[in-house]
């Protein structure tokens, strides 16, 4: 069975794309009122909107699928398709660095490590339930101690909701 996961995009991605359509306009309004040189901020002013619409790409053409056999992270400039057998390592990833050729939408991912030397971020916007099929399908992967800790209490407390 295939799931595919839409990513989390946090405030702070947000906050970047509302920065940048904030100060596009402050700069072409100095630039047409005289205060700065044309040639200075135009350049500026494209690159700020250029930088945008990559981001909005991005979004548009994140996801994530795990089927039976591995799980496919679709960026919108590359993807990786890993097999469920190489995942060494899951961890909860809310500092750091992306996997190599991925931008960070969100600051809560699952870092999963594969093979040799490989890794990737995930932020789906079902934590949980992405979790939970990659513990499912990876039982020998190593899994960060908080990490189990966090999707136990998360389950725990749901199951009480539910009995209640």
């Amino acid at each position: 069975m295939e799931k595919v996961y839409k990513p989390n995009i946090g405030q702070l991605f947000w906050v970047h794309i509302i920065l940048v359509l904030v100060l596009a306009p402050i700069l072409a309004i100095l630039t047409f009122l005289g205060l700065s040189p044309a040639g200075v901020l135009i350049p500026i002013i494209l690159i700020l909107l250029l930088m945008v619409l990559v981001s909005l790409l991005v979004v548009a053409k994140t996801m994530y699928t795990m089927d039976d056999e591995k799980i496919t992270v679709q960026g919108a400039f590359k993807k990786h398709e890993i097999l469920y057998g190489s995942i060494t390592k899951i961890v909860n990833t809310d500092k750091g660095a992306a996997g190599e050729g991925m931008l960070v939408l969100s600051a809560d991912r699952i870092g999963i490590f594969f093979g040799e030397d490989g890794k990737v971020s995930i932020s789906p916007r079902d934590k949980l339930d992405a979790l939970s099929v990659l513990t499912s399908k990876c039982p020998d992967a190593e899994y960060e101690v908080d990490f189990k800790a966090k999707k136990m209490d998360k389950d725990s407390t749901e199951n009480e909701t539910e009995s209640e």
